[in-house]
């Protein structure tokens, strides 16, 4: 060996692709300690269990729907297959359409045969964290448009009011 020959010094270099690599690794552990809860300190806020009373109208049944529908039954929605409350009570009555004349060209609101509107009242338990109602999954909401399956009778139609 002669004393001509330069020692090779290990050099550590950086691209811009070793930098996005970095970050995602980063990225993707800060997001695992969030979801799983490891990052310590308090939740946020864990909420308060709450009883919720909502109304929901189901329009456009077929006639005799509505009578089937009784207090305590309980309510799947058809879509998420989960429970979304027992109903505590529930008022029915023709179903009304809005429609056009054509002789003045007003709208009128008209009754449809064979065909009737429930409004029922929904009790459920949920969780009140300041911001929403949640019951596990299902956050009911106003204007919330849903189709529901109970025991004998199926229909779809809005949340028109929450309660606490």
């Amino acid at each position: 060996m002669t004393m001509d020959a330069p020692k090779k010094k290990f050099k550590l270099r950086f691209n811009v692709f070793d930098a996005i690599i970095i970050l995602a690794a980063l990225g993707a552990g800060f997001l695992l300690l969030r979801l799983t809860g490891a990052g310590g300190g308090t939740p946020l806020n864990p909420g308060k269990p709450v009883a919720v009373i909502y109304t929901l109208e189901l329009n456009n049944l077929p006639a005799g729907t509505a009578a089937r529908i009784k207090p305590g039954d309980r309510l799947i929605d058809v879509v998420e297959k989960r429970d979304v409350g027992t109903v505590v009570s529930a008022e029915y009555g023709p179903y009304m359409s809005t429609s056009k004349n054509n002789v003045t060209g007003d709208y009128i609101l008209t009754e449809v045969p064979q065909r009737e509107t429930a409004v029922i009242s929904v009790t459920l338990d949920a969780v009140d964290n300041g911001s929403e109602l949640n019951a596990s999954g299902f956050i009911p909401r106003g204007g919330l448009g849903m189709s529901v399956t109970g025991p004998g009778y199926a229909g779809s139609g809005l949340i028109t009011d929450i309660g606490r």
